[in-house]
């Protein structure tokens, strides 16, 4: 099982803290170019997925109340999951820094 702390597949449905619907993931590490802020995740509506171009929620892993079903995970899949553990300090350091500029505004 998927432990909180780990990275969501791609294609995972979920319920985040205030949501009334489920998000299915649809991006990891997801920069959202409005704020250029880095978020965990960016997910579409459950069942319809993206209605708008536009259209994208931003929520972190923290914010992640319940796992209603886990995405598809394949070699590649697996091998992907690898590459997101080995680069999560870097993530968090560019959050961070991120942050820091949003803060100094």
């Amino acid at each position: 099982m998927i432990a909180k702390e780990d990275w969501l597949p791609v294609g995972s449905v979920v319920m985040v803290e205030g949501a009334l619907r489920p998000l299915m993931v649809a991006g990891v590490m997801a920069l959202d170019g409005k704020t250029n802020r880095y978020w965990d995740y960016v997910g579409v509506p459950y069942p319809e997925g993206r209605a708008g171009s536009d259209e994208g929620y931003f929520f972190d892993k923290g914010m992640v109340e319940r796992l209603c079903q886990l995405g598809y995970l394949d070699d590649r899949g697996y091998a992907f999951q690898v590459f997101l553990e080995a680069n999560t300090p870097a993530f968090e350091r560019m959050r961070g820094e991120g942050r820091d500029a949003d803060e100094g505004e």
